[in-house]
């Protein structure tokens, strides 16, 4: 099959669940094609690259391919027309959306014309808002084209009037938790309707054997206000007092990290953290194999079942997170991780501390969490699972257009 995948940009840094699922749709033998709605970032061909997809068919946005878009809706006007009309009837009363979704609308006739030189089997839409519109588009225009439609906790967030539109048309909605289930249900769906595929990390063979060493704790995360890495610092402050040869390594960047810094000196546990900034993926699977522990205290709404987490129990380490919505479809407290509550600092480390402190509690907490990784949270499976609805979908709209 031909697969188009709709993005907002790509590749981003924190987004390295999209190239595990594009890759795992390669190992199948499918043909992948990229559209995504901004410009590439900085650094886009190295961050390919590493992620082993510097030949993957990207076509991103840009300022003369704007242009181009804005002689495109002169040249097409009923595609246009179309599209503006939809967004007016179904934006007015939401002024910001409406602004937005207008902005996009010459981006979006130039992913129409590229998905019409492309002819893919499956147009899927790896965000569910502002690419619903060119969802819409194709939809319209060319129905023989399965349309596939993720809705994630970030797209539910959003609140794009579109997006349920289109959910309502799609031939495939997905989705990452059953804790969405309700709020894509109240956009017009039934259960029937909505298929759950967890967002899968990769699974090698062997399975990963790692070394640990005693007391390091890690955090692996972007540094940023809604990750609360601040807790993070706090609870390894406290985890000293009961575990001295602790040692905390931080693995990721972002704006906060110099404020963590001064926070892990006034909290004088600055000589036993690591701040090693941005690592590239493969290394920090090194680092997951030497840690006993990853702690992160994200309460982001928008997130749902954190890849970081996975690949951290895939590596039997030891996770302590906050209690965040569908969190307990991944962590079982107690048995495949722990579940703290959010603010909860003397807690979580007196919890952590204490099972830390049983080497038998630690390997039992690993293996079972390596084991759930692997029986539900296989992105190979997985992919194949969706490649084959995907399949039958296109089966389907083929006999019904013969």
């Amino acid at each position: 099959m031909k697969i188009a995948y709709v993005t907002m940009q790509f590749p981003v840094a924190s987004e390295t669940f999209a190239a595990v699922e594009l890759r795992a749709l390669r190992r199948l033998g499918e043909t992948l094609s990229v559209l995504s709605y901004r410009a590439a970032p900085p650094g886009a061909e190295k961050t390919l690259a590493e992620r082993d997809l510097a030949d993957l068919d990207v076509d991103s946005g840009s300022a003369a391919a704007t242009l181009k878009g804005v002689w495109l809706m002169l040249s097409r006007p009923r595609d246009a027309g179309f599209l503006i009309a939809t967004i007016g009837r179904h934006c007015w009363n939401r002024p910001l959306h409406l602004a937005k979704a207008l902005a996009l609308v010459p981006r979006s006739l130039i992913l129409l014309e590229r998905v019409e030189r492309l002819k893919p089997d499956v147009l899927h839409l790896f965000w569910g808002h502002y690419p619903s519109l060119i969802g819409l588009l194709v939809r319209h225009r060319h129905p023989r084209i399965v349309i596939s439609q993720f809705l994630g906790a970030y797209d539910l967030e959003r609140r794009f009037p579109l997006s349920g539109l289109l959910a309502r048309q799609a031939d495939c909605v997905v989705t990452h938790a059953k804790a969405n289930l309700p709020d894509i249900m109240a956009l017009g769906l039934g259960g029937e309707d909505v298929t759950l595929s967890y967002r899968g990390v990769e699974v090698p063979a062997p399975l990963p054997q790692p070394q640990k060493v005693r007391g390091l704790i890690a955090v692996a995360e972007r540094l940023v206000p809604q990750k609360h890495t601040a807790e993070a610092l706090h609870i390894f402050a406290k985890l000293r007092g009961m575990i001295p040869e602790a040692r905390l390594l931080v693995l990721g960047d972002g704006p906060e990290a110099d404020s963590l810094k001064r926070l892990a000196a006034d909290l004088d546990v600055d000589e036993a953290v690591t701040f090693a900034g941005h690592v590239s993926h493969d290394a920090v699977f090194d680092h997951l194999a030497r840690a006993e522990a990853v702690v992160t205290m994200s309460q982001s709404r928008s997130e749902r079942l954190p890849n970081a987490i996975k690949e951290a129990m895939l590596h039997r380490c030891l996770c302590l997170t906050g209690r965040s919505p569908g969190i307990e479809e991944l962590i079982e407290d107690g048995e495949t991780g722990l579940l703290a509550e959010p603010g909860d600092i003397a807690g979580a480390a007196e919890r952590l501390g204490r099972v830390l402190s049983d080497g038998a509690a630690v390997s039992r907490i690993g293996a079972a969490a390596q084991a759930r990784i692997v029986e539900d949270f296989n992105a190979d499976r997985l992919m194949r699972q969706r490649r084959d609805a995907w399949s039958a979908r296109l089966a389907t709209k083929s006999r019904h257009t013969a």
